[in-house]
């Protein structure tokens, strides 16, 4: 066939990931969803007053609007989180595998 294969492959040592790893894999998927939605909505989320809950300010179109903190870090530091939780998943997997013969 063109471009040939393999022949082995990688698997989880005990043949399935660890607990921890699903874990993290699952809140992972969960705070990917959060930030996407708070993306999405951000510029609703802002109110041009501030109180006891929006409490950081953006400057936005000449006018200042004010966030909740959580809100703010999210937009300004969710595409890191998000890449370094990818890394941490990856370090895992690739520390975690076995190499096996492939059977075809």
């Amino acid at each position: 066939m063109p471009g040939g294969g393999r022949y082995h492959k990688f698997v989880w040592t005990g043949g399935k990931p660890p607990k921890y790893w699903v874990v993290l894999g699952s809140a992972f998927l969960v705070f990917c969803l959060v930030w996407v939605m708070v993306e999405i909505l951000f510029w609703r989320l802002g109110q041009p007053s501030p109180d006891s809950i929006h409490s950081s300010s953006r400057l936005y179109d000449g006018k200042l609007y004010y966030f909740p903190t959580i809100v703010l870090w999210l937009h300004d530091f969710g595409l890191f989180v998000v890449m370094a939780w990818m890394f941490v998943l990856a370090a895992i997997m690739a520390f975690h595998r076995k190499v096996v013969p492939r059977n075809s």
